[in-house]
């Protein structure tokens, strides 16, 4: 019986020891790692600010933009567009319209691709093309960078943030690829707004028609329209 105990406990030990070790390595480190390094993206600007600001991500889309820029221009709202390269390269025209409305231009890529699967080098190569491209065709772009798919990880931040980019994601998601109807689109935002709050969208048809209700919305609650860098 002595020895039966005493297998049991060393088993139980063990156990136990593999377990910490376990902890250690998949949550207990990465979080410290995290935590140290700063490898974290923005999901919400300046708590402090009575704001949000509007995130468009634009790589397509082209037939909504003009009724989304008519809207902004009525209400006297400025957005922050994240353009991806190469549509700018077949759509210059279409987004100097943008640029000279005094929209904020901001990085969203050379291409759509999936920037997990990339090197670092190959992460700052997407950023620094499209900073290319963007300065060619608007004059100006914004040190920030939202990350094609919204992927993330401590690599793609920290590769922009070796080059001068902050790495933004959003607090807030229309959701507005997925078609959803005007309710839930204006539901997926307006009763969770916060100060500081990053607002996903895109050119797409629910949100050019309803983005003139959800500008109401958020004004009447007493938040301003501002751009991501104003309110980072």
């Amino acid at each position: 019986m002595f020895i039966i105990i005493r297998r049991s406990q060393l088993l139980f030990i063990l156990i136990a020891a593999v377990l910490v070790v376990l902890l250690l390595l998949f949550v207990i480190i990465p979080r410290a790692v995290l935590s140290s390094s700063g490898s974290l993206p923005i999901f919400k600007g300046d708590p402090n600010k009575k704001a949000v600001a509007f995130c468009i991500n634009v790589a397509w889309g082209n037939e909504y933009i003009p009724s989304i820029l008519d809207t902004l221009k009525t209400h006297d709202v400025k957005a922050t567009f994240f353009f991806v390269g190469t549509w700018v390269q077949e759509n210059p025209d279409l987004g100097r319209t943008i640029a000279e409305a005094g929209h904020e231009i901001a990085n969203h890529g050379y291409s759509h691709v999936h920037p997990k699967r990339l090197s670092k080098s190959s992460i700052q190569k997407l950023i620094t093309d499209n900073e290319a491209v963007l300065l060619k065709e608007f004059g100006r772009a914004s040190k920030v960078f939202s990350p094609p798919y919204g992927e993330f990880n401590s690599k793609i931040v920290d590769a922009a943030a070796e080059i001068g980019y902050k790495t933004v994601m959003w607090t807030l998601d229309t959701i507005d690829w997925q078609n959803p109807d005007a309710a839930t689109f204006l539901g997926r935002i307006v009763p969770k707004l916060e100060n500081g709050a990053l607002i996903l969208m895109h050119p797409t048809e629910v949100t050019a028609k309803n983005l003139g209700t959800l500008i109401a919305e958020i004004k009447s609650r007493g938040y301003d329209i501002i751009t991501v860098s104003e309110i980072l």
